[in-house]
């Protein structure tokens, strides 16, 4: 990265903090807190983590017992659909797919906040939300009080790669006029890394020779952004996102060998990509009829470029070489409107329809190096693929309280795609597929409540999938495949949630899935693959989350959070038709953190442990295992308040964790004999990150 960006990365951060704007896109004026929790929520106040110094919202939610956020914007996916994320604020989801949960709550600050009410989520007239959602009600009038700018920096100290000094986010709050507005400038930089030997043997076994390496990953990916919002005199609201990203990424993997036929040898892979993003949507609310009405808009483009390359040079034998360069556009056009009403019997309506206009554009260029240095393009047959579709989306929800202590959300849906690819095996096809969701949230006793919802969801295919592409550092490659169609998932989901009162909140899952056309690589000619469906597959998952607060037992201020997940994904394996676990499917996850906030102090101090694998992936000629070699262990000390901010210094990776990757290729199919494999496993040593955070 140039100075010049840094320089000017620094400006523009001098600016904002000086900048008016509002912490949160999704609000008007909110309502004034109410005394009592409606609906069996369970309420939290500011006052309930007071001894937590709360900056932000994001600081208090994540506080509550029991409750993880989860992330993400929609999904990911093309299109808005039912909402994904379990947190609300001011009861709206949010609609931004540009801003994820933590990012909003990180801008709001935590005076700001009225109160925070743990609900059901089939208890909401909010399609697509079950189990715990967090509703984070702000304050009325909240942003009236003059500019407020939260910061949050989080520099990071890595052995042996750059300093990452730049990594963080600041955003300025208030009112203009009328209006909120919000400014923000967000850099999620990275400086990553790893160094370690890999071990090359032949097909029987025998260690052919050992390369030494080292990769670097940086990346900068500064976002600046704006929203307005506005809560009209007759009730109307409206908001206005912008925003714009570059994502400046820069990889390379450097390795050393010495070979009996080739003396030294030096492997370099390269990989460049600078990406510029922009994005603007709004929405508009207004009172029609008995029932409320709200348009939704959005425009998303990205120009994604990038460069692969890889480089062999050999004592003995020469320099040889591979290219691998793309350029992808992508455009994203919605449009949405939801109308919602109450009948005077309590019952929750909303009609939703939905559509889209989804655009990728590839260009592709597979080279080899030339004598001279040149790279000389070679004719590989994915060099043009352009993708487009036409998504429609109609949906009916239903919800009410069916008893005291059991409410029922019901909804039902249909989309239409039209999908065209010019790629290989290009054609235009069209989807008809019902969707839809039942759930039921049941409060069985005070301090127990079952969640279950059974649902039939339509996912969307990676555009990326109907493109051919080439590995330069591995020697193999994908064909488009022009013939996919999008996976279907019939699950279902018991969870059980317990409020263990002082003690703190536990919760477990149960959930299943009958799959249809999953992804994953399949044969596409005697001699190619890529991607493609697969018969139909069983998934199962059980997980468990709970906060332990230890006060009972005399250690006041301390408690120990836990997430922990299991899976069995089964699907038939298209070479071999035997059932095997999903290529890359999460096999566990376990996640643990201790907290111990001393009390009569700004002290607190903590650990913890996090551990997670993956099955293989597999393809047609190889097996690959990426892995973690041991747990990531973490310990931190926090001051809530140094010179007015939180400051927290982390030490991570006490365990001694290492990146594993092996890798074992066949001759031919991989039923057949071996040709040869690598056993790969780099260290990244041990590291502090420093979190600044709080509000002027």
């Amino acid at each position: 990265m140039s100075a010049v960006f840094h320089g000017s990365s620094l400006i523009l951060l001098a600016l904002l903090s000086v900048a008016p704007a509002t912490a949160q896109e999704p609000t008007g004026d909110a309502p004034a807190a109410i005394p009592v929790p409606v609906n069996g929520a369970e309420r939290y106040t500011p006052a309930d983590f007071t001894r937590f110094a709360p900056r932000t919202a994001l600081d208090m939610v994540e506080k509550v017992p029991g409750f993880l956020i989860v992330t993400g914007t929609n999904g990911g996916e093309r299109g808005l659909g039912a909402a994904t994320e379990n947190v609300l604020i001011n009861g709206e989801r949010i609609a931004n797919k540009s801003t994820d949960a933590r990012t909003a709550l990180a801008r709001i600050t935590a005076a700001e906040v009225a109160y925070i009410d743990i609900v059901d989520g089939a208890g909401l007239n909010v399609p697509g939300l079950t189990g715990q959602v967090a509703n984070v009600v702000l304050v009325a009038g909240a942003g009236s009080g003059g500019y407020k700018t939260t910061i949050r920096w989080q520099p990071e100290w890595r052995p042996r790669l750059e300093k990452n000094w730049l990594n963080g986010e600041i955003s300025t709050t208030g009112k203009l006029g009328g209006t909120n507005l919000t400014l923000s400038l967000k850099n999620e930089a990275t400086r990553k890394g790893h160094w370690g030997p890999e071990r090359v043997y032949d097909g029987n076994g025998v260690l052919l020779f050992t390369r030494d390496e080292f990769g670097a990953y940086d990346g900068e990916r500064p976002r600046l952004s704006a929203a307005l919002a506005r809560t009209t005199a007759n009730g109307n609201k409206w908001n206005l996102n912008l925003g714009g990203q570059l994502q400046l990424l820069d990889e390379r993997v450097d390795s050393v060998s010495q070979r009996p036929a080739n003396g030294t040898v030096r492997e370099a892979f390269k990989f460049t990509e600078d990406e510029v993003n922009f994005d603007i949507g709004g929405d508009y609310e207004l009172g029609l009829g008995k029932g409320r009405l709200k348009l939704i808009t959005l425009y998303r483009f990205e120009h994604s470029p990038f460069v692969d390359s890889f480089i062999v040079d050999r004592a003995v034998g020469g320099r040889t070489g591979e290219r691998f360069k793309q350029t992808a556009d992508e455009g994203e056009s919605i449009l949405r409107g939801e109308y919602s009403w109450r009948t005077g019997g309590g019952t929750d309506w909303q009609v939703a329809l939905e559509g889209a206009y989804n655009t990728l554009d590839v260009d592709s260029e597979f080279a080899v190096l030339q004598p001279d240095g040149s790279f000389r393009p070679v004719i590989f047959g994915g060099e043009r693929t352009k993708v487009e579709e036409k998504r429609g989306e109609a949906s009916l929800t239903w919800g009410r309280s069916l008893a005291s202590n059991l409410t029922a959300q019901v909804n039902l849906g249909a989309e239409y795609s039209e999908l065209t690819s010019s790629g290989p095996g290009g054609l235009t096809r069209r989807f008809v597929r019902p969707k839809g969701k039942v759930a039921l949230a049941w409060k069985v006793a005070p301090k127990t409540t079952i969640n279950w919802f059974v649902q039939r969801r339509v996912d969307q295919l990676d555009f990326f999938d109907f493109a051919s592409s080439v590995d330069v550092a591995n020697g193999q490659g994908n064909g488009g495949n022009g013939l996919l169609v999008p996976p279907v998932l019939n699950r279902t989901e018991l969870e059980v949630v317990q409020d263990m009162g002082a003690w703190g909140n536990a919760s477990v899952a149960f959930a299943y899935a009958y799959a249809q056309d999953l992804v994953d690589q399949v044969p596409l000619s005697p001699t190619t693959e890529g991607r493609g469906n697969l018969p139909p597959a069983h998934l199962y998952r059980i997980s468990s989350k709970a906060t332990l607060l230890l006060d009972p037992l005399g250690w006041k201020g301390a408690r120990i959070n836990s997430d922990i997940t299991l899976r069995r994904n089964r699907v038939r394996d298209p070479l071999t038709d035997l059932w095997r676990d999903q290529s890359e499917g999460q096999e566990y996850l376990v996640d643990l953190s201790l907290r111990h906030d001393v009390p009569g102090t700004n002290l607190a101090w903590g650990a913890g442990y996090f551990d997670e694998r993956y099955s293989p992936n597999l393809r047609l000629g190889a097996i690959e295992k990426e892995y973690t070699d041991g747990p990531f262990v973490t310990a931190f000390v926090e001051h809530k308040d140094v010179a007015g901010f939180t400051v927290k210094l982390s030490y991570r990776n006490l365990a001694g964790m290492k990146d594993g990757f092996d890798r074992t290729v066949f001759v031919d199919r991989r039923d057949g004999p071996v040709a040869f494999s690598e056993r790969r496993l780099r260290k990244f040593g041990r590291f502090f990150q420093l979190t600044v955070t709080g509000t002027l």
